[in-house]
This record gives structure tokens, C-alpha cells and sequence, in this order.
């Protein structure tokens, strides 16, 4: 699993430290309902709008978790398009601003092609930088990628966005009824 995380090359790295940023300021300020502070980028727009302008990008859905986590899902319908926001403008910048993507690794050369793939990118911010040569007060980041096993049920809706292939989901919803046999 950490070598999966290195050589997707941070497919969600500077999203997630980006993410985590627009959580929290360097002085540790949240702003008012999930806001930015006063100044400071809404870089939560910035990640959302460059990942939903990139060909093949799903949806996109942010939060915070019980655990204090911030976390950004991004719902890719396969491999190819998790590959176009890598490359992408938005991305490049945000993997500029860590020192660059990891010399001599291909992103997510061990994912197969044509399925579609959740990439969940986290941060946990602390009050002194605790990521060793990463100078921001985080205790954690992480970007895992995440296929969907077949099966499933919704009833008037669904996490993942409608385009996101899951074979064997039921539908329960009242008048659409559509439960796999």
C-alpha cells in the first residue's frame, strides 16, 4: 500500500495540502461556515473547479471527518482521467509548490486500465509541522485510490455521482426499482 501511494505520485497530494490549507489558516483561524479566513485563497474552489474541469472527473466532495481529517473525494470514471488531473495545470502547480512529483515514478502504474477509480486525498493539521521536510503544521497526509466492488443499494440517491460505474448496485428508489437479480 505505501509503495501504491508513491507511485500514484501523489495523484491528490497538493490537493489534499491545499485542501488542508483552506481549512485552516498558518495561524490556525478557521473562517466563518468553512470559509477561508480574511486573505487567504479559497483553494477549496480552486481544487473542486480544476478538478471538474479535467475530462473524465465525475464529481468532486469535500469535508471534514470525525477525526478531524479534511478530506477531498474526487471520482474519476478511470485510470486515463485521474491521469489528465495529474497533468494538469491546477495539479502541476500544487505539486510545484511541495518541491515536485517523485523522480522516475510513473502515477498510478499499477492501477488497471478502464476501471473507474475514488481517489480520497487527506490532511490532518497540527499545531507544528510533524510530516518530516514538508514545513506546514500537518501531522498527516495521505491520497489512497479506491474501486468499487460490485453490489450496493441507494434509495433517492447515491455518494458517488451518478456516471460512477458500480455494477450490482440496487436501486430502491420508490418508482425505480431496479435490484439486480
Amino acid at each position: 500500500m505505501r509503495g501504491m501511494a508513491t507511485m500514484c505520485g501523489a495523484v491528490g497530494v497538493a490537493a489534499v495540502i491545499g485542501f488542508g490549507v483552506l481549512a485552516t489558516s498558518s495561524s490556525g483561524q478557521q473562517g466563518q461556515a468553512g470559509q477561508p479566513p480574511a486573505g487567504q485563497p479559497d483553494l477549496r474552489q480552486i481544487l473542486t473547479n480544476g478538478l471538474l474541469a479535467t475530462e473524465g472527473c465525475l464529481g468532486v466532495d469535500a469535508g471534514q471527518m470525525a477525526s478531524g481529517k479534511n478530506s477531498i473525494f474526487a471520482w474519476f470514471e478511470d485510470k486515463e482521467a485521474a491521469k489528465r488531473w495529474y497533468h494538469s495545470p491546477t495539479h502541476q502547480r500544487f505539486l510545484q509548490g511541495m518541491g515536485g512529483a517523485p523522480e522516475g515514478k510513473e502515477p498510478m502504474a499499477h492501477v488497471p486500465e478502464g476501471v473507474p477509480l475514488l481517489v480520497i486525498a487527506s490532511i490532518t493539521m497540527s499545531d507544528k509541522p510533524e510530516v518530516p521536510g514538508f514545513p506546514a503544521p500537518i501531522s498527516q497526509i495521505s491520497i489512497e485510490l479506491f474501486t468499487p466492488a460490485p453490489g450496493g443499494a441507494f434509495v433517492n440517491g447515491r455518494l458517488s455521482p451518478e456516471g460512477f460505474e458500480v455494477a450490482h448496485m440496487a436501486d430502491y428508489t420508490p418508482g425505480g426499482y431496479n435490484a439486480p437479480e
